[in-house]
């Protein structure tokens, strides 16, 4: 019995030391967004460590397997007490099958190809936002349009830890 509660004493300790901070890891939100007389089921899946991000947005019609559309964002990540800067260095859009149809998988453009330069008219290089984490849920505001505010479609989400 005394060897179990040193062993388990042990790992917890170890366990502790390898703890990351509550934001690294992989988190999901899912949406709906109507356009028209048309609903999408959107999927963001975003995977952070202390370090990177990858974000990846997938888009359906509603009561469909099929993906519309596949964006995905990646870059580094600082972090300050309760502050994110995201940088983007790589964009991604979805691989498309025999019938030009979006698979599941992501193929990614660096900074500096067409494609990249492409979508860069869309979207910021650099984002800062506020987060919130525990272990289970992220909260992450970001002004991802640059107008000033957090009060747009997509600034401020609750992710769910996967």
């Amino acid at each position: 019995m005394l060897i179990i509660t040193l062993l388990s004493l042990t790992m917890t300790t170890c366990d502790r030391l390898k703890d990351n901070p509550l934001y690294v890891g992989t988190w999901q939100n899912k949406d709906k967004v109507y356009v028209g007389d048309v609903t999408y089921n959107t999927t963001t899946t975003l995977t952070l460590t202390e370090s990177t991000f990858q974000e990846i947005y997938v888009m359906q019609r509603d009561n469909s397997s099929t993906i519309t559309t596949i964006l995905g964002l990646k870059g580094s990540l600082e972090v300050n007490g309760s502050e994110m800067t995201f940088k983007l260095n790589a964009v991604g859009e979805c691989v498309k099958d025999g019938l030009n149809q979006c698979t599941s998988e992501v193929q990614w453009f660096a900074k500096g190809t067409a494609t990249y330069n492409t979508y860069i008219q869309y979207l910021q290089e650099t984002i800062e936002g506020e987060f919130e984490a525990d272990e289970d849920y992220l909260w992450l505001v970001r002004d991802r349009n640059n107008d000033g505010d957090t009060e747009d479609a997509g600034e401020n989400i609750e992710f769910e830890r996967l």
